[in-house]
Formats: structure tokens, C-alpha cells, sequence
């Protein structure tokens, strides 16, 4: 018989399970579960508790977007899905049903885009997935994981999921990481090294004389984990990075690992797909504790589709439309404070960003600023309370009314 829409078992298939009966001491029958309810209330209720570290994990809001504004918070790229990934995936729906996907083929053609074998390629439900999974791998209770704050905060999550102790080291009064300050953080109980770069929501990334270093005098025992989410946007010529797009994947110890994600240069974010690159052997050790088949085939389908050479090109296009964009925007603004500052005017720093993104450490008028932009501009920035404001680049018209709106702000 063939499964349809409706409950399709047979009737003779259907067990009706009979209500087990409990004996309460009153000498009165009740069902089971009312029985076992009146016998905790008689013992005394104990209420549920959860581990210590559950408290210390944010929970997860969806930012509420006023109507009418456009949401520049969360670096999504505003742009359609690339050509054939609609199809790409319709191909996969005539297989809902079947357990597994095409992902042996899609770490194929990730291995191929970065130069390496596929068997140091693991796919994740997104790279925070796979940054979880690392930290389960290698943390027990009470070891330490080293980042660079301020960065993203489901690091600091990942680390308290399996009760490991996030120790956050300050970047240096640009947002740098601070690869001084952080080496000397490592301790005997340090595990992971976890930093991105570029980093979040300053934009800045590691320079290749700090990843020589870091590569070098990190222990063999502590993983380097580098979350390069935002590394093809990055134009910054003393910019480094291990797992740059379309070139040969750095030579790097076995504790070298990198993350990166399909949600920003190539549009995902609503599929949840990554990837990790590292070592075979630490790419097994991971898998373990990431979810099996965690990646559903039709996220696979999409990510082979943007692996393949033309999603690749399509993708390359968009995200050189971005660089251009954020360094129109920073460009622009940078000569409307410079011309603010030559009339005597007030003014803020623009900085250089490697993100897709454009960051404002405005300090304690994040606030202030971000709410300027809602009303003025009707786009809705990221506020950082006391440090700054991140806003993503997203379509041309809204990036100009971003550029007046903060130039109005800024010199008034």
C-alpha cells in the first residue's frame, strides 16, 4: 500500500494501547500518569534543574524590525538567489524522504575551490554547528577557550553549551586582535584559540605577519580556530588568511582549523550550511560530535550548487559589488568628516572595515546614533551599547541615505 496525505496505516496495523492502571495507596484507582502525579505531590514536588551553565547562554530573540525599515543588522546580503540554485534544490525534493544527501560530492567541489583533499573538508548546520562541535571535541568541563573580545557572542555560547570557560581578552582601541595579549591568555588549560577575521563587528582582520605568528607559537595541544566567515570581502592588502576562496589551502599544523559559512558572500543564511577545513584526523574527531545528517540534503544541494564553477563566479561578481560598495560608503563619508573638521565642525572617525559591513565606534552614542538612522534614513543598523554601530551593506539608494543620515548626525 503507498503512503498518501493521510494517516495511511491499515487499521489492522494500529495497536490501541491500553490505559495502565496505578494502585494508589489511597486504595483508589487511577490512570498511570494522574497515580504518579498524586504520588510526587505527596512525596514532594522536585522541580526540574538544569546544568550550571544553562543559565549562562543567551537566549536566542529575533531583533524586532520597525515597519518599513530595512534590516541592515544581521550582514545578510540583500541579493536573490544565484542562477540554477532554485533549480538545484528542486532537484532534491523528490528525495524528502530518504535519509542522506549529496554531501560527499559537495566537499568535493569545496576541496577543489580551496586546493585541498576533501577528506579535511566536514560540512555543518552553519559554521556555529561546526564551532560547538570543535569545542565538544576538545573541551572538558572547566578547560579554557581563549577569544578576542569584543566578537561575535556565540562564541562565548558555544564554550558554556559544554561547560567550557570562555576567557575573553580585549582587542586594542581599534578592534585589532591583540595577538600579544593573546598568547600570553594561554594557560595549561586552554584548549582552543577561537578568533574571526575578520572580526566582528569591527571589521578587522589579521594581518599575515600576526598569522605567521600565531600559527607558529600557538601549542601544538591548544587548536587555532579561525572563523573566516567574512574573508572574501576583505581588501586590505596586509590582510592573511588560511582558506582564501579559489587558491591553495594554506600549509598549516594539524591545530590549525578553519571555519567558514555559506550565509554571507554566498546568501544562505535562511539554509544554515558551513564548513570546517582542518586536519583528516581533527575532521573526524568533529564529525563525532556534530549531528549526522545534520545538513539537510536540500542546504547540500545548494551548497554544491554555489561550489560548482559557475555558482562560483556568480558569487565572486556579488561579493566584488560589496568590497566596492562598503569602501564607496566609508570613502564617502570619510570626506564629509574631513570637510566637517576643516569648517570647524564636529566629527567622527570612519575606520576601515574587512566585512561586509561598515563599523562606527561611536561608544556611548551607539544608541543615539542607531535610532537617528530608523527615523531618518528607515534603515536599521546593529547597536553595540558603549562601543559602536555595525551596519551591512545592502542595496545602493538605502547605503546612500546610511551615508546622509550619519553625515547629518555626525557634524551637527
Amino acid at each position: 500500500m503507498k503512503p498518501t496525505t493521510d494517516h495511511w496505516a491499515p487499521a489492522s496495523w494500529r495497536l490501541e494501547m491500553p490505559v495502565r492502571r496505578f494502585e494508589a495507596s489511597r486504595g483508589t484507582n487511577e490512570t498511570y500518569l494522574g497515580g504518579i502525579q498524586g504520588e510526587s505531590a505527596r512525596m514532594g514536588r522536585m522541580g526540574l534543574t538544569f546544568r550550571a551553565a544553562h543559565d549562562k547562554i543567551t537566549p536566542f530573540h529575533r531583533a524586532t524590525m520597525p515597519e518599513g525599515v530595512a534590516r541592515a543588522c544581521f550582514n545578510e546580503p540583500h541579493f536573490a538567489p544565484i542562477a540554477g540554485l532554485a533549480e538545484a534544490i528542486a532537484a532534491e525534493i523528490p528525495h524528502l524522504n530518504e535519509y542522506g544527501s549529496r554531501a560527499e560530492q559537495t566537499s568535493r567541489n569545496i576541496a577543489r575551490a580551496h586546493g585541498t583533499d576533501p577528506e579535511r573538508v566536514l560540512l555543518g548546520s552553519g559554521s556555529m554547528d561546526l564551532i560547538r562541535a570543535l569545542v565538544g571535541s576538545v573541551c572538558e568541563p572547566g578547560d579554557e577557550v581563549v577569544v578576542s573580545w569584543r566578537s561575535f557572542e556565540g562564541y562565548v555560547d558555544a564554550c558554556h553549551a559544554y561547560a567550557a570557560e570562555p576567557v575573553r581578552v580585549p582587542t586594542t582601541a581599534d578592534g585589532s586582535h591583540d595577538v600579544d595579549a593573546l598568547l600570553a591568555a594561554i594557560t595549561a588549560r586552554t584548549r582552543i584559540l577561537l578568533l574571526a577575521s575578520p572580526n566582528n563587528p569591527s571589521g578587522k582582520a589579521l594581518t599575515r605577519d600576526q598569522l605567521a605568528r600565531l600559527i607558529a607559537e600557538v601549542p601544538s595541544r591548544v587548536v587555532l580556530a579561525l572563523d573566516e566567515a567574512y574573508s572574501e570581502f576583505a581588501s586590505s592588502p596586509r590582510a592573511g588568511f588560511v582558506a582564501p576562496m579559489e587558491r591553495d589551502l594554506m600549509k598549516t599544523p594539524e591545530n590549525v582549523v578553519v571555519l567558514r559559512t555559506l550565509s554571507k558572500g554566498a546568501a544562505l543564511a535562511g539554509l544554515r550550511v558551513g564548513y570546517l577545513l582542518a586536519d583528516a584526523r581533527v575532521v573526524q574527531a568533529v564529525a563525532k560530535m556534530r549531528t549526522q545528517n545534520g545538513v539537510d540534503r536540500l542546504a547540500v544541494a545548494a551548497a554544491e550548487h554555489c561550489f560548482s564553477p559557475d555558482g562560483l563566479a556568480q558569487i565572486e561578481d556579488r561579493v566584488e559589488w560589496i568590497k566596492a560598495e562598503r569602501q564607496r560608503i566609508e570613502r564617502t563619508l570619510r570626506d564629509r568628516m574631513e570637510r566637517a573638521e576643516i569648517d570647524g565642525k564636529p566629527f567622527i572617525d570612519i575606520v576601515h572595515s574587512d566585512g561586509n559591513f561598515v563599523w562606527l565606534p561611536v561608544g556611548e552614542r551607539a544608541d543615539e546614533l542607531r535610532d537617528h538612522l530608523i527615523e531618518t534614513a528607515r534603515v536599521n543598523p546593529r547597536a553595540y551599547p558603549g562601543e559602536g554601530v555595525r551596519y551591512t551593506v545592502i542595496e545602493e539608494p538605502r547605503n546612500d541615505a546610511f551615508i546622509d543620515a550619519v553625515a547629518e548626525w555626525a557634524t551637527r
